[in-house]
């Protein structure tokens, strides 16, 4: 007959915790940066790694299917797939962080209204994404990148609205930016 552990309350202590855990990675050291291969950015250059109030770390998955001759299914995998990522925009008094997303959508899909009349034009992938980087680092407590992913062939495929009010003095104005990309490496 096994016997049931009996609880001594010393495995669960909180100095205990603490000693098993270790010094945790804080959600709020983190860095992004952004590198174009074709569209200029030097409007934003200097700041937008400071601008940048929110990111996320991106993930994968693997795309999978049905398999096996009989018994239970298994899943077998046949490919990756990689999630967009969302950033949060602090706007600067000029807003031209806002500006460069929107001529940058605005170069992929020409808008309505085009002098040009060249509305609804797609541009190629070549020009608009195809060496564009993101890179996204979570930081220990000093500074140092612990894990570093790159985004390869980056463009944004997505703005969020903002918000015009009487209601909010003593904040800053800000939007969410949606980005595909092609893959991700992690070092």
């Amino acid at each position: 007959m096994a016997s049931t552990p009996v609880y001594t309350g010393q495995n669960y202590a909180i100095s205990n915790l603490r000693a098993k855990l270790g010094t945790l990675v804080r959600p709020n050291n983190f860095s992004v940066k952004i590198n174009l291969a074709k569209i200029a950015t030097t409007s934003i250059d200097d700041t937008f790694e400071f601008r940048c109030e929110k990111a996320e770390l991106p993930g994968k998955t693997i795309a999978t299917s049905d398999g096996g001759a009989s018994g239970p299914a298994i899943k077998l995998g046949y490919d990756m797939t990689y999630n967009d990522i969302q950033l949060s925009i602090i706007c600067s008094e000029k807003m031209e962080e806002r500006k460069f997303f929107e001529k940058w959508m605005d170069y992929i899909v020409k808008p309505f209204g085009d002098s040009l009349g060249a509305a609804g034009t797609i541009a190629y992938y070549s020009d608009y994404a195809s060496g564009n980087k993101l890179t996204v680092a979570q930081l220990n407590d000093f500074g140092a990148a612990i894990l570093t992913y790159e985004c390869m062939d980056v463009y944004p495929i997505a703005l969020t609205p903002m918000n015009a009010t009487w209601e909010e003095t003593n904040t800053y104005q800000r939007f969410g930016v949606t980005l595909a990309y092609r893959y991700h490496t992690f070092k």
